[in-house]
């Protein structure tokens, strides 16, 4: 029994049965091409971007022919910049479905070059507020203030991140004695000395 994937399966379908093989989906109905050679456009010419939405409508295709193309074939919608003057953002603004009140406002206002600008119409209400009196939180205890660990042995344990006597109170001795090369019997004695430092 053959296999084949689906992947390589390429049916050839004639100008008779419906549109040509495009793997891509980029390829054009008969009754499209029909519609572009009735109004005197190249289907290949469109197949490449060679022509715009507008330039399709201007030429006489029915909008949903030339709607299906656009999206089909990514067809740009006008060639023609806004900066010429044309108007176009703000009738695409009005034709466009789907858009919201704000949105359409926004292309409105974008249509100059003003619509970069940092000003702001609207005025923003700052909220004050207080500093506290206190932290929230106490200070941490310096490493140094627990009994029997000295400056040496501060600088040996800030190098696996202990750096307070609270922290300090919570490590695993025999973790911290290997990964920093400590004896076990003095980790275990300032745990036991930053307990009843912070009790």
């Amino acid at each position: 029994m053959d296999r084949v994937s689906k992947e390589y399966v390429v049916e050839s379908v004639g100008s008779e049965g419906g549109a040509e093989a495009d793997p891509q989906g980029t390829s054009l109905e008969p009754d499209e091409r029909a519609a572009l050679e009735e109004a005197d456009l190249d289907p290949d010419a469109v197949r490449e971007k060679h022509h715009s939405y507008r330039s399709l409508l201007e030429a006489g295709l029915e909008e949903s022919v030339a709607d299906a193309l656009r999206r089909r074939f990514s067809l740009p919608w006008s060639f023609v910049s806004d900066a010429d003057g044309d108007g176009d953002l703000d009738r695409r603004s009005s034709e466009v479905r789907g858009l919201g009140k704000a949105e359409r406002e926004w292309i409105a206002v974008s249509d100059d070059e003003d619509w970069q600008s940092f000003e702001y119409e609207a005025e923003f209400d700052t909220v004050g507020r207080e500093r506290p009196d206190e932290r929230p939180y106490p200070k941490p205890t310096p490493v140094t203030a627990v009994t029997g660990v000295g400056p040496d042995d501060a600088d040996a344990l800030a190098e696996g991140g202990i750096v307070s006597a609270e922290r300090l109170a919570t490590v695993h001795a025999s973790e911290v004695a290997d990964a920093l090369d400590l004896d076990v019997l003095h980790v275990r004695a300032w745990r036991h000395n930053a307990r009843e430092l912070i009790d």
